[in-house]
């Protein structure tokens, strides 16, 4: 078709077959000579390493007219130490085994080479293997555009299809969006997108992308680097790029579906095309996905597309599919004088078709508090037992409806906007103005659905009004159990939320903590595929996780003791107070002491004149978090993804810039390294 090579600008070999026999390079190559002499000083590496590409006479000649233009002069090998000599055994023996991958190696950043020797080291694995490894059976970790049209035939549809989420929302749809595209007998690379090769975007042809947004209108954790990719002010242009966005958030929030939003708008702005128009999914998104889903399939096939999921009786408990789980313990975690309620709640298994991981999140569909379902039928003037239509539930009494359906904590802008009108009050119509969403944030602080009604009194017919609510939708928690440790049964540890002297408490968490014991717990596992202990037991982890930040943690501690890892671990925690707020301290406390926790920092800020937080036990042991950063350690943060998610980075980079000796820039560039290394990890809220 046309094609040629790149470096040589002949035709592209298309198809060949031929005998090879090894040889050798005539001559005294003073260069040649130099790098075999180093290499030999490396136990098990043979020279014939460093003689694969002198044998091609154009890269030969190619490399000679670089190396003259660029006024390079070889230089000698760096003298390896006996550190650098027995990791680089290992390193070029791992190269060499049968099963390895193809791909330009890559030093680690934890491995114990000299800056100037790992320059050498990268220069010389990318000029004598790059070009080796094209067309290599195994292809690189990043998904490409390549894959696709390799893997099959042309005359098959092909789409990327990639994700990026903090809670695993994002993923959750794009594996069900997957595979009705499959169904549909389209070719699918389904990705993360921190996994995904940024470079060859410009070839993928078709691509969906799905998001959500993180804190100020942000790409998830997993998704900036690709953000980064498109942002840059030399981002390539995607003339031939055919794309869907569709973003997942929660309209009660800022920063509605943002990150969606920036986008589809780069990607326009860079001249690709749309495929079909932005999503951007509310709370309740199921009937918005699936039409967006069908118009997807419609233009990529021409017809609906049709998905068979699995027989109920096999089909396994999901969000749309919940298990009914019984309440096995709810303890109090809080000493008797604390002012915080923390709970330990444990939930059985029998019978669940659930698996799940250290790192997961678990699912609940809460009910209403009963006194606050009577408060809004009170000032909504409505009978309790008025029948309404609640969609996939039937006809049922109004009060019932309320208590398990519909979201009465957090009143949405379509509820507020229908209040507004009902009531035709100009004081909520102003506020809901697109310049006053500060004000209106503001205002809205610790109020309820109840606390609206009885500001804005309305006349309205039961159905009318709960058309104007929105669907209760589930909470999702951290499990701080491992299955390996506590079979049948499943851990969280739950902050009940409760607003001081008013009588306002949070959906679940109170739920949980007051009324679980009355009925089954509706739940399911949402994986967190991102949030993962290291695959190598013996890798080292640091995790950082003050109040119940502890949840996923106590979990990856369980897990690696159960399964013998040999691994260090280092836990930060803190709290209000030692006395009463030390959760699982007779747990923790003899880990410590039987040694398996390696190092237990606590900061516990109200037992001193200054608040002490976790930032400060970082600092103070910042020499040793770097020294077990360079040694590979993995690095966990959990808990509020507000000021103290962004204290702990600032704080990390700081150790990294101060121990590391790097300039602020490099510090960031390492922090970033790392988290494409699925090194440093967040599980936020």
């Amino acid at each position: 078709h046309g094609a040629t090579d790149a470096l040589s600008l002949q035709p592209e070999l298309k198809f060949c077959a031929v005998a090879l026999s090894k040889v050798h390079p005539e001559g005294d190559l003073q260069a040649q000579t130099q790098a075999d002499a180093a290499m030999a000083e490396v136990p098990g590496m043979e020279t014939d390493v460093l003689t694969i590409q002198r044998t091609t006479p154009v890269l030969g000649a190619v490399a000679d007219l670089l190396e003259a233009a660029l006024r390079l002069e070889p230089l000698p090998p760096p003298v390896l130490s006996a550190a650098e000599t027995t990791y680089l055994s290992g390193f070029i023996s791992g190269l060499k085994t049968p099963g390895a991958r193809g791909h330009v190696p890559v030093l680690p950043v934890a491995a114990p080479i000299a800056p100037a020797t790992r320059l050498w080291l990268d220069g010389v694995f990318a000029g004598l293997l790059s070009r080796a490894t094209e067309g290599a059976p195994d292809a690189p970790t990043g998904v490409t555009a390549g894959d696709l049209a390799r893997a099959h035939g042309a005359q098959q549809q092909s789409i990327a299809l990639l994700w990026a989420s903090q809670t695993g929302n994002s993923e959750a749809l794009a594996e069900r969006l997957a595979a009705q595209l499959k169904q549909a007998g389209i070719v699918v690379a389904l990705c993360c997108m921190a996994d995904y090769a940024v470079g060859e975007l410009g070839k993928a042809g078709k691509i969906i992308l799905i998001s959500s947004t993180y804190g100020d209108g942000d790409a998830p954790d997993n998704g900036k680097s690709f953000w980064e990719f498109l942002a840059e002010d030399n981002a390539p242009k995607l003339e031939h790029l055919s794309y869907a966005v569709c973003g997942l958030g929660d309209s009660s929030y800022d920063q509605f579906c943002q990150h969606g939003k920036n986008l589809d708008t780069r990607l326009a702005e860079l001249g690709a095309q749309r495929l079909v128009g932005r999503l951007d999914c509310d709370s309740d998104y199921e009937a918005e996905v699936n039409d967006w889903i069908q118009l997807i399939g419609k233009r990529l096939t021409g017809a609906p597309l049709c998905y068979e999921a699995p027989p109920s009786a096999q089909a396994p408990h999901s969000k749309n599919n919940p298990f009914a789980a019984r309440l096995l313990a709810n303890t109090k975690l809080n000493g008797p004088a604390a002012d915080k309620d923390t709970r330990f709640i444990s939930l059985s298994l029998a019978g669940a078709n659930l698996r799940f991981e250290p790192g997961d999140a678990l699912g609940v569909w809460p009910s209403n508090c009963p006194d606050l379902v009577d408060e809004v039928l009170e000032r909504a003037g409505l009978k309790d037992d008025a029948r309404v239509a609640v969609d996939k539930a039937g006809n049922l009494p109004l009060r019932q409806a309320l208590r398990d359906n519909f979201e009465l904590t957090r009143p949405s802008r379509e509820t507020l906007e229908f209040i507004a009108e009902r009531s035709a009050s100009p004081e909520l119509k102003t506020l809901l103005a697109a310049s006053r969403n500060s004000d209106l944030k503001q205002w809205l602080y610790g109020k309820q659905l109840a606390d609206v009604l009885a500001a804005f009194p309305i006349k309205v017919a039961a159905q009318e009004f709960v058309a104007a609510l929105k669907h209760i939708q589930p909470r999702l928690y951290s499990i701080s159990s491992s299955p390996r440790a506590y079979r049948g049964e499943v851990h969280l540890t739950v902050a009940a939320v409760r607003y001081g002297s008013r009588n306002r408490k949070g959906t679940c968490s109170t739920f949980l903590a007051d009324r679980a014991h009355e009925r089954d717990v509706p739940m399911f596992v949402q994986a967190s595929s991102h949030f993962r202990l290291p695959a190598d037991p013996a890798t080292p982890v640091i995790m950082i996780g003050p109040g119940t930040g502890i949840a996923p943690f106590r979990a990856f501690l369980q897990d690696r003791r159960v399964c013998g890892a040999r691994g260090r671990n280092w836990l930060f925690f803190g709290e209000r107070h030692q006395a009463t707020d030390f959760y699982y301290r007779d747990e923790l406390s003899g880990m410590r002491k039987d040694g398996f926790l390696t190092e237990l920092s606590l900061a516990f800020s109200r037992d001193q004149a200054e608040k002490r937080y976790v930032q400060h036990c970082l600092t103070e042991g910042g020499a040793d978090i770097w020294a077990w950063l360079q040694d590979g350690a993995n690095l966990y943060v959990c808990g509020d993804a507000g000021s103290m998610a962004r204290d702990v980075e600032t704080t990390l980079r700081s150790i990294i810039e101060r121990h590391g000796g790097l300039s602020p820039e490099t510090a960031q560039d390492y922090l970033r390294l790392l988290a494409r290394e699925k090194r440093y990890l967040r599980d936020v809220y």
